[in-house]
């Protein structure tokens, strides 16, 4: 499993996570603006990409050593909002048994938070990717007001 830590600016990441367009779907951005603002406010975000070795690493020893690497790593702890983006090959879907292990085994740290699994799997690929969007929320509100402005 090759890892890599991403260093683009967080807010201009998120708004380049699309969905691809396929026939019968219509593709588009996986955040909302709103969602990106959420996520920008008051947090603290590390972003990292985990790549399938070609040849040498099964899927259930790439998912296993995702696993390993969320236990050991030293991540914050705290309410953190985490998001977990599965690109796999053209059509194929995380199975039941693979669902259930990573549900299983997802560290006690992110108890506090939520973890979103998404499953994007429109184009062709020999390997499976996953990136990690991790936000540590410095200064948590459980109430977010949102102005609507009235258009006369």
């Amino acid at each position: 499993m090759i890892v890599t830590k991403i260093e683009i600016p967080f807010r201009e990441f998120l708004e380049s996570l699309k969905i691809p367009s396929a026939p019968r779907i219509k593709g588009g951005k996986i955040f909302s603006p709103d969602e990106i603002n959420y996520l920008t406010r008051y947090s603290t975000p590390s972003v990292y990409e985990f790549t399938q070795e070609i040849g040498n690493e099964t899927d259930r020893e790439f998912y296993e050593m995702f696993i390993k690497w969320l236990q050991e790593e030293d991540l914050a702890y705290g309410y953190v909002d985490v998001y977990m983006i599965f690109y796999l090959r053209y059509g194929q879907n995380l199975t039941n048994d693979e669902f259930e292990y990573l549900q299983r085994n997802i560290p006690e740290r992110f108890e506090k938070g939520h973890v979103w699994l998404y499953e994007i799997n429109y184009r062709k690929r020999f390997r499976l990717r996953v990136r990690l969007i991790y936000c540590l929320k410095n200064d948590f509100q459980r109430i977010i007001r949102k102005n609507i402005r009235k258009h006369l």
